[in-house]
């Protein structure tokens, strides 16, 4: 298992735990802070998540044994009602580099939507996908 993979799940418990033992006041806002212990020392992880009516904004950030962090913002929206969804990452190197997602879909008909998503590599260069997306729900 990789550093990062370890890294992610400790903090996915975390999340788990958190959620599972916030009351009613903290209901909309969770915050996370991990220390997990590598071969090369400790890393340590931040994240705070806001949920709330059509969106979910996540903010998290690792610091590594060497003292480089990266971090992500992770934003989501939706209009159930407009039949939209959005959804937009931005991941930061240590170096600062940057590799972006934008994605969103309208709803064309009942059960049909049109998707874009577009991704921003490190290097600046661009590719995007379009396409239809049939949803169809059987009992």
């Amino acid at each position: 298992m990789t550093m990062m993979v370890k890294l992610g799940a400790a903090l996915g418990a975390l999340v788990l735990a958190t959620t599972a033992t916030a009351g009613v006041a903290e209901a909309r806002e969770r915050r996370v802070h991990a220390e997990v212990q590598t071969k090369r020392g400790t890393a340590v992880g931040d994240s705070t998540i806001t949920r709330e009516k059509g969106l979910r904004a996540r903010s998290t950030t690792w610091t590594g044994p060497n003292g480089k962090s990266n971090s992500v913002q992770d934003t989501r929206t939706w209009d159930r009602a407009a039949g939209t969804y959005d959804h937009d990452r931005t991941r930061t190197f240590a170096n600062g580099e940057q590799r972006t997602v934008d994605a969103s879909a309208q709803r064309t008909a009942p059960g049909q939507y049109e998707a874009t998503r577009t991704v921003t590599n490190r290097d600046g260069e661009s590719r995007t996908a379009t396409g239809v997306i049939t949803v169809d729900r059987q009992p």
